[in-house]
C-alpha cells in the first residue's frame, strides 16, 4: 500500500502556513455526525469516531493520480438529528445541520477550495438526507464539488444489481451473514471498527452483552416486527411503521444487533471495504467522471419527507415521538 496522503489539521495551521496551500488542488474533509448513546459499551463519539475512520481509511485506497493533494481536516461537527433518545445523546434538528453545512460550504467556496468531502457514518435519514442537502445548494450555488461520502456508499450499496452489504462483508473470516440481520446500532459491526480505531475506549463489557434486535423485541412484546432489511427500499408507510417500532425499542434499549462477536480484526476488514469502495467513487468524483449531483443515496427522493419541517412535525405525531432529550 502506498505512502499515507498528507492530512493537515486545520486548527493546527498558522496563517503562513495557510497561505502556502494552494486551495484549488486541496480536498477539505469534515466528519459530520452525533454524539450518541451507542448501548452501554461503546463511547458516545462511535458515529463521529467512525465517520472520520472511514474518511481516512479511503484515503489509503485512492489511485496515486490523487495521492498528491492535500487533504486538509477540520474539526469534527455532532450536530445531527434521529439520535437515539437516551441521556447522553445530544440532539439537533436538521434544519441546524442544513445552515451549519451550507455556511461551512459557502465560506470554503468564497476562499478558493473547489472539493469538500462530508464524512458520517449515522444512519438517521434526516441527518444523512440533510447532509446531501447542504451539499447539493453549495455545489450549484458556489459551484464547487461538496459530497456527502456516507450516501455515495449507500448509493453503491443499493443499486439494482449491485453489491449488497451482506456481499462486500458477508465474507470477513468470522463474521456470518446472518449476524447483519438487525445489526443496526452498537452492534458487531460498529463495535468491531471501534475496536479496531480505539479499543481502549470500549468497555470489555461488549463480550457479554446478548444479541438484541429490533425485530426480534417486537416479537416478543408487540407480536410482529416492523425493521427494514438491509438495502431494502420501502415506502413511507412502511417507513413509518419501521421507526415506530425502532423508537420504542430505543426508548428502552441501547443498542440492536451482536456486540459479543466483534473483534478489531474484523473491525479493520469492514473498514478497509467500506474506505476502497468510497475511494473508487471519490476519485471519479475528482477526476470530474462522477457529477456531485449524482452522489445521493436511495433516500434523496424522499427528501421532502424527512426535512421539512411540517412533515418532521407530521412524522413525529404519526410516531407518537415525543424527543425525551430535546
Amino acid at each position: 500500500m502506498p505512502d499515507q496522503p498528507t492530512v493537515l489539521r486545520w486548527e493546527t495551521l498558522t496563517k503562513t502556513a495557510f497561505d502556502r496551500l494552494d486551495r484549488g488542488r486541496c480536498v477539505v474533509l469534515v466528519t459530520c455526525s452525533p454524539l450518541e448513546v451507542h448501548g452501554p459499551h461503546l463511547p458516545l463519539g462511535a458515529d463521529a469516531l467512525e465517520g472520520e475512520g472511514l474518511a481516512e481509511r479511503m484515503l489509503r485506497f485512492l489511485p496515486e493520480r490523487h495521492r498528491q493533494r492535500t487533504f486538509l481536516k477540520l474539526p469534527l461537527v455532532y450536530a445531527a438529528t434521529d439520535v437515539v433518545p437516551q441521556p447522553g445523546s445530544l440532539f439537533f434538528r436538521p434544519s441546524t445541520t442544513l445552515a451549519f453545512l451550507q455556511d461551512l460550504g459557502a465560506s470554503l467556496a468564497a476562499q478558493g477550495f473547489r472539493d469538500v468531502l462530508v464524512s458520517n457514518f449515522h444512519g438517521g435519514p434526516r441527518h444523512f438526507v440533510a447532509l446531501e442537502q447542504a451539499c447539493e445548494r453549495v455545489s450549484r450555488r458556489r459551484g464547487i464539488r461538496m459530497v456527502s461520502v456516507f450516501s455515495l456508499v449507500l448509493k453503491r450499496l443499493a443499486t439494482k444489481g449491485g453489491e449488497s452489504l451482506e456481499d462486500l462483508l458477508g465474507s470477513i473470516p468470522g463474521l456470518r451473514v446472518e449476524d447483519l440481520a438487525g445489526d443496526t446500532h452498537g452492534g458487531l459491526l460498529e463495535t468491531s471498527q471501534l475496536l479496531a480505531l480505539c479499543g481502549g475506549w470500549v468497555d470489555p463489557v461488549y463480550k457479554e452483552l446478548p444479541r438484541s434486535t429490533v425485530d426480534g423485541w417486537l416479537a416478543r412484546t408487540q407480536g410482529g416486527g416492523s425493521e427494514l432489511p438491509l438495502g431494502r427500499l420501502a415506502g413511507f408507510r412502511t417507513l413509518l411503521r419501521s421507526n415506530r417500532g425502532s423508537m420504542r425499542y430505543f426508548l428502552e434499549r441501547t443498542y440492536s444487533g451482536a456486540p459479543s462477536g466483534a473483534s478489531a480484526e474484523i473491525g479493520e476488514q469492514i473498514l478497509d471495504r467500506l474506505g476502497a469502495r468510497a475511494a473508487e467513487d471519490v476519485a471519479q468524483l475528482l477526476d470530474g467522471a462522477l457529477s456531485p449531483f449524482d452522489c445521493h443515496s436511495p433516500l434523496w427522493r424522499l427528501r421532502f419527507l424527512f426535512l421539512n419541517p411540517w412533515m418532521i412535525r407530521l412524522a413525529d405525531r404519526l410516531l407518537g415521538f415525543r424527543n425525551p432529550i430535546a
